[in-house]
């Protein structure tokens, strides 16, 4: 009786474990995509930009981002400094096309980014446009491979179906929550990091583990950029009136 009762502990204990490490690359990053999914989430944020010499420049931005079905919209509005304040830049994914625009109050005028400006610096800072509208590939844009496995984290390859931007990216997986701890993104050659994002703190949202903390940097000029969630709200009504030219023009 004893025996059997070990055997049965033993086997409770290691087939999470054995579940675990039968998953694919694929279903590794659809955890990764749909742990940090919500139909809609606001957050307050302070960005942080930090230069190889260790000057830092903040900016407050708050965010608004709605989701339906595979479509996800969101709106970033800059409030301070008062060089960037106003400044409204909207993402919308739909029906698999991404399309951004940004309102620069200088000019007060909707400016569209082109597809040929997606690897460009967003609003001076380390991510590119293409970072705004996501940092990992969905389970079918790209070729996933499990390149390193241990106690703590799986360290996945992505080769993305599209190489405009990227040739591809390496992203370590936290196993407890997975939420991704580091992404390091290659240049087209598949062989040289250009930058990396590490997570610097996580927490916990309404029973939601998210990444509070985290850091972009570019490796050629030593340039970094911090982010911080300061407030976070999800799954509240949102009007689409806020994914709109109108209010990104007019703020109303």
């Amino acid at each position: 009786m004893k025996r059997t009762l070990t055997i049965l502990l033993i086997m409770l204990v290691l087939t999470p474990m054995l579940f675990a490490a039968s998953m694919s690359a694929s279903q590794i990053i659809t955890k990764v995509t749909d742990t940090q999914k919500s139909d809609s989430a606001a957050m307050d944020l302070k960005l942080t930009l930090i230069e190889a010499n260790g000057t830092q420049r903040e900016r407050r931005i708050q965010t608004l981002t709605k989701s339906v079905g595979d479509d996800v919209m969101s709106i970033t509005v800059f409030l301070s400094p008062e060089s960037v304040r106003n400044t409204r830049f909207l993402t919308k994914d739909v029906g698999g096309q991404t399309e951004q625009y940004i309102y620069l109050p200088a000019l007060k005028r909707v400016k569209r980014i082109a597809a040929g400006e997606e690897g460009g610096s967003f609003m001076g800072s380390d991510f590119s446009y293409a970072d705004m509208a996501s940092t990992t590939y969905d389970a079918d844009e790209a070729v996933h491979t499990i390149v390193s496995e241990d106690s703590l984290s799986y360290t996945i390859q992505s080769i993305p179906n599209n190489r405009k931007t990227y040739g591809k990216l390496v992203v370590v997986v936290d196993k407890s929550n997975y939420l991704p701890l580091k992404v390091e993104f290659y240049d087209l050659d598949q062989k040289t990091v250009i930058k990396t994002l590490v997570t610097e703190q996580q927490d916990v949202v309404d029973g939601r583990p998210i990444t509070k903390i985290l850091t972009m940097t570019t490796l050629a000029t030593g340039h970094a950029t911090r982010l911080e969630i300061v407030q976070a709200r999800y799954d509240m009504p949102i009007s689409d009136n806020y994914f709109t030219l109108k209010f990104l023009e007019t703020g109303r």
